[in-house]
């Protein structure tokens, strides 16, 4: 089964983060003058992933963390989704961090938890997403990303939360801060419901009608807990066929996996997103409406991460890239889609590898971008009307533009350098 890209793509080594952090800038200034204003919150954060507004109004951020380094016997380790000899290591570097928009203060309120991640903290899974409940209860979910036995292999030390849904207390004196609720791993063991090999990956959970979902990205299906925390299969995500680019070689039609990704919850509808698996194919994404018993929304995405219902009622969805095939130029993007799926708006490109969406009742929208490996940012698109830039600054602003533009020629001359 394959997991998610965005735990899986590799960036190329040898361009300068500074290089790549430009024209991010660049890019996301043209979605400024489309009518957002972009902040960065923090930086340096380790494989971000879920957001979600808090009751009183901060952002939470689910953290995967960096994993930790292999033991003289790796028994904290498991292969990597590209599989051996590349591996995933665990380590305690997870977290979930807060920001708070009316101070401004960024802190991580609950560290030290576990986290798996290729030695230079590349591909993480951990905490992966979380919700509130209807009484402020806040949940989340850990990732995988590998077949679940390992969990219960002996000789493996891998924590038990991984694949776990679980309830958080983030108050400083609190005395279980983590209770494990679900099993989500545990019932891809048990039933492997799109039948391919065993993988299990939860990567994202959300709050609907008195049960918690859970999409398995590993897996192929989506997880439903109730009350009692029985967990249920309620739907099983079908197999897709795609038209590969033809420079890659490969037979059309070709199989590729849903891998369903984020979820949103407007009223009684529960809203599903997908990134198709390997080989990747722009517009082979999709919005299904109650999966399972519902209808495709809309389609012709690419590689949808996550979706957040906006206050126009519209539902805004993040995707990692719109081009998988050219490492260079960053293509992340944020769509808004109306609810009857009949119209959608492109407002912002040029992301690099965005995970996690929020948008707080004023229509600001918080992002989890750059988003594989240990210099992830959190980034804010407040509405804003825009003001012509002076005559001087726009200058240098198309001056910046041509050089980074002759850069980046240069390195499309020269072949890339993958890890």
């Amino acid at each position: 089964m394959q997991v998610p890209s965005c735990l899986s793509f590799r960036s190329p080594r040898g361009l300068l983060p500074g290089l790549l952090a430009a024209l991010a800038s660049l890019t996301l200034m043209d979605g400024a003058w489309a009518g957002y204003k972009r902040e960065t919150l923090t930086i340096g954060l380790n494989n971000p992933r879920g957001l979600v507004i808090s009751p009183a109004g901060k952002i939470l951020l689910a953290e995967s963390g960096r994993g930790g380094a292999a033991s003289p016997s790796a028994a904290n380790c498991i292969p990597a989704p590209a599989g051996p000899p590349a591996t995933l290591c665990a380590g305690d570097s997870g977290a979930v961090a807060i920001y708070d928009p009316a101070t401004n203060v960024f802190q991580r309120a609950l560290v030290g938890l576990p986290s798996l991640a290729r030695a230079d903290g590349s591909e993480g899974t951990g905490l992966a997403d979380l919700t509130y409940g209807p009484a402020g209860q806040l949940y989340g979910v850990f990732g995988l990303g590998g077949n679940p036995m390992a969990l219960s292999d002996p000789n493996k030390t891998l924590s038990p939360l991984f694949g776990k849904v679980v309830r958080l207390d983030l108050a400083p004196a609190s005395s279980a801060p983590i209770t494990p609720v679900a099993d989500i791993a545990g019932m891809e063991l048990l039933l492997n419901p799109d039948g391919a090999g065993l993988n299990s990956n939860p990567y994202s959970i959300a709050y609907l009608a008195g049960d918690l979902w859970i999409n398995d990205a590993g897996g192929n299906s989506l997880l439903r807990v109730d009350s009692s925390n029985n967990v249920t299969l309620a739907h099983t995500y079908p197999g897709l066929q795609v038209s590969p680019p033809p420079f890659l070689g490969l037979p059309n039609p070709f199989p590729a996996e849903w891998v369903p990704t984020g979820l949103a919850v407007s009223g009684s509808t529960l809203y599903s997103g997908n990134l198709s698996g390997f080989p990747f194919v722009n517009g082979s994404a999709s919005i299904l409406a109650n999966p399972g018993g519902g209808t495709v929304l809309a389609a012709g995405f690419s590689s949808i991460t996550d979706g957040a219902i906006g206050p126009d009622g519209w539902l805004y969805l993040l995707q990692y890239s719109e081009n998988f095939f050219d490492p260079i130029t960053p293509s992340g993007s944020l769509w808004k889609l109306s609810p009857d799926g009949q119209s959608r708006q492109q407002l912002v490109t040029g992301l690099l590898n965005p995970t996690g969406l929020a948008v707080d009742n004023e229509g600001r929208i918080y992002v989890a971008n750059n988003a594989d490996g240990t210099n992830g940012e959190l980034l804010r698109l407040t509405p804003a009307v825009p003001t012509p830039l002076p005559l001087l600054g726009l200058t240098a602003a198309f001056g910046a533009s041509r050089r980074l533009r002759k850069r980046l020629g240069q390195l499309r001359s020269q072949p890339p350098h993958w890890q």
